[in-house]
């Protein structure tokens, strides 16, 4: 009987969990959050979007060709390196965790979109369709990023070897972690994007919305 009690239990725990929904942040969230940059700018010429993206881009738009997805209209960054994350842990897992500098002549990941203003090197209103000339603004230098050797590592594959290794969460599919696509993976790769949404204005650190279940910090999602 006591057997079949705990059974029933864990079972009602898994259907509960598994009940569960995600709730990504719409869009719109990023109405009057720190990346509504429109209120430093002067308001009325520019969009609420268009720091980052570019709805149309037409042949008069000087970008380069390998601008990446989300209609990027941000000039990227010459950088030549970040470095990579190292410690004898995650060296173990033996991934392949790549610089992501060189994003102009490399392969543009959407943690590069993110550095292009968050390394500080290129000034927040430079896109390559600008609606009104105006002087150049730098990223704050509290939220500038340039050396990647001493942050949580990006660009590098999350899959089920590297959870094994790592005592980690399995992810559910190469394009997300959960399956459903709240918790986003790029080709495979763990990118800034996958913990940060950069229109969740409803979270003070762009957090994507991870499950209730984690005890207050989205870390321990994926960190067991």
């Amino acid at each position: 009987m006591k057997l079949a009690r705990t059974i029933g239990m864990v079972m009602l725990i898994v259907a509960m969990v598994s009940s569960m929904g995600f709730a990504k942040a719409k869009k719109s969230a990023i109405t009057n959050s720190k990346h509504d940059l429109r209120s430093n700018f002067g308001g009325g010429s520019y969009t609420l979007c268009n720091f980052c993206h570019i709805a149309h881009k037409p042949a008069s738009v000087s970008a380069p060709a390998n601008t990446g997805p989300l209609l990027w209209n941000h000039t990227l960054s010459a950088v030549t390196s970040y470095g990579v994350y190292s410690s004898d842990s995650f060296n173990s897992y033996n991934t392949d965790i790549q610089d992501l500098g060189k994003s102009n002549t490399g392969t543009l990941t959407v943690s590069n979109m993110c550095l292009s203003c968050h390394d500080g090197t290129v000034a927040i209103n430079s896109w390559y369709d600008p609606p009104v000339a105006n002087g150049n603004t730098f990223m704050n230098n509290t939220s500038v990023i340039k050396d990647l050797t001493q942050t949580h590592p990006v660009n590098f594959t999350y899959d089920t070897t590297l959870a094994t290794k790592a005592g980690i969460l399995a992810p559910a599919s190469s394009s997300s972690v959960d399956g459903a696509g709240e918790i986003p993976l790029f080709n495979g790769k763990m990118q800034c994007a996958t913990c940060h949404d950069p229109h969740n204005g409803a979270s003070g650190i762009f957090e994507q919305n991870f499950p209730t279940q984690t005890s207050g910090t989205f870390c321990t999602y994926c960190h067991l």
